[in-house]
């Protein structure tokens, strides 16, 4: 029996970034993917039968993909964790009360969904390596029961713990208490680099679906021997999924290559046959003008995170540049979005306008609302291994869309020459998302997600992180702010070493002339 047909209805489609809007348009869908798209009126003819939602006042566009994340449904400032540099902000991140990985995730889906998010990566970052099974099942099942589809990518680690550079001689310069603490070793049986590529093997033979894509998160050639790194490569290659790494992110990474590796990481990880397509580097906020050729000539693909560099004060990444050069640039929110609340509309918005900062030129290039609209839908899709199933609003993709009420975000009037991606970019958010469907499924409707309970999501997660600190955490605690006090004295005079040249101007402190 063949699929019943909903026509969505639009008083404008965009179909994708390279395509124009489609006036009183409709996407025609059944089952799970886009039987045809064209004007409402010639759709309606085509399938007199099907059930039509929307609607003239809306804009219908493909789904938007998050291509990084971490999955906190509560953010880290929600935790606790004032932003600060990467380098001493992560030791904050270490002092949480432990809250349940299925809700987490739950609460992360859901606020995704509500802006118009149908796909999101996620780099799983353990909370305890010796309860990975039920952390991975947790998270996956999260995402399963919200609807969304994802990449997941479990990380580790196995290098540089604690500062890049001689971790045994700064383990050394440590109180014995603080010492002790931070060299207990894990649980037997814990994730590690040993039994990472079996694990991650097992999970892609249990889960890996049209819905869940599994893939390797390593987590960055700083904090990754080389071997490690070879070993995922060499098993991502035969299961043909993405490796997600964090490169170049500060600019601390950037002096670590040069003075420990005497290159950039970049050209580390190209020279031991790492780098190529099918590694996608999250961050690169530092990259070199020769790196940028690297990336470019291996086919490795980059994700922006503007609104996570400002907030852990990385820096501004050359994305536009990038772009350019030719590399496969992707947006994504890693948790930490300008309003700390995972809205992909306006990280869009972010990425749009510092990609825009002074070129000191009356007019010169820069980078346009279709190109972020590129980067979080088309160049998403292909860096996240579903290029030509999702991004796009074409017969035979997957249904993947965003209902946006248009008359509501362009009141009280736009002038109706502006591209309707222009008009997202500059006064779009995720509030003025109405209707989402997933893979053929509405999944939010009138701003609502329809699949899982919110409120019950968001009271048990206040509850289990509002309760006191054990002891034990207390402990930890404590030891976390020792640590990030030696490692600032470590860091010390870093920036020194280094005189950057910036690919973007933004002010000057001195006349110049």
């Amino acid at each position: 029996m063949p699929n019943a047909v909903t026509i969505v209805r639009a008083g404008r489609v965009v179909p994708a970034h390279d395509q124009p809007a489609i006036l009183d348009g409709a996407v025609a869908v059944a089952g799970e993917k886009i039987e045809a798209v064209g004007s409402f009126k010639e759709l309606v003819t085509q399938y007199p039968d099907a059930d039509i939602i929307g609607g003239d006042d809306f804009l219908l566009i493909p789904g938007l993909i998050n291509g990084h994340g971490h999955g906190r449904g509560l953010s880290d400032f929600q935790r606790g964790a004032l932003d600060n540099t990467l380098e001493s902000w992560l030791f904050d991140t270490r002092k949480y009360v432990p809250v349940a990985t299925y809700d987490d995730l739950s609460l992360s889906a859901i606020r995704l969904l509500k802006c118009g998010v149908t796909t999101t990566m996620h780099n799983h970052l353990l909370k305890n390596p010796a309860d990975f099974e039920q952390e991975f099942d947790e998270g996956l099942r999260a995402y399963r029961d919200a609807g969304i589809r994802v990449q997941f990518n479990p990380g580790v680690r196995n290098d540089n713990p604690f500062i890049y550079g001689d971790n045994t001689a700064f383990l050394t310069e440590l109180p014995d208490e603080l010492r002790k603490v931070l060299t207990t070793p894990p649980p037997v049986g814990s994730l590690s680099a040993d039994n990472f590529v079996d694990v991650v093997n097992h999970l892609h033979a249990q889960h890996n679906t049209d819905m869940t894509r599994i893939g390797f998160g390593p987590l960055a050639p700083q904090w990754c021997t080389d071997e490690l790194l070879l070993d995922v490569r060499s098993a991502a290659k035969k299961l043909n999924v993405p490796i997600h790494v964090h490169a170049v992110q500060s600019i601390f990474q950037k002096i670590y290559g040069l003075e420990f590796l005497k290159k950039t990481l970049v050209q580390h990880m190209y020279d031991i046959g790492f780098l190529g397509k099918g590694v996608v580097i999250g961050h690169c906020v530092w990259p070199t003008e020769d790196d940028i050729k690297l990336l470019a000539k291996s086919g490795a693909a980059v994700t922006h995170h503007p609104s996570c560099n400002l907030r852990v004060r990385n820096g501004v990444s050359p994305a536009f540049h990038m772009l350019k050069a030719g590399v496969l640039v992707g947006l994504g929110i890693d948790g930490k979005s300008i309003n700390d609340d995972d809205d992909m509309i306006q990280e869009m918005k972010v990425c749009y306008l510092l990609n825009r900062l002074p070129s000191l030129e009356l007019d010169s290039p820069h980078m346009t609302a279709r190109q972020v609209f590129q980067m979080t839908t088309t160049n998403n899709a292909k860096l996240l291994g579903f290029e030509n199933q999702i991004g796009r609003l074409e017969p035979g993709l997957f249904a993947d869309m965003a209902l946006i009420d248009y008359k509501s975000m362009a009141f009280p009037f736009v002038d109706p020459s502006h591209d309707p991606i222009d008009t997202l970019m500059y006064r779009g958010a995720g509030r003025y998302v109405d209707t989402v469907m997933v893979n053929g499924k509405v999944v939010v409707k009138a701003g609502k997600v329809l699949i899982i309970d919110e409120g019950a999501v968001g009271e048990r997660l206040a509850e289990a992180a509002s309760r006191p600190r054990s002891d034990q955490e207390k402990a930890l605690a404590k030891a976390m702010d020792t640590l990030k006090e030696q490692v600032k004295k470590y860091y010390d005079g870093w920036t020194q070493k280094v005189d950057p040249k910036p690919f973007m101007m933004t002010n000057s402190r001195v006349d110049g002339l």
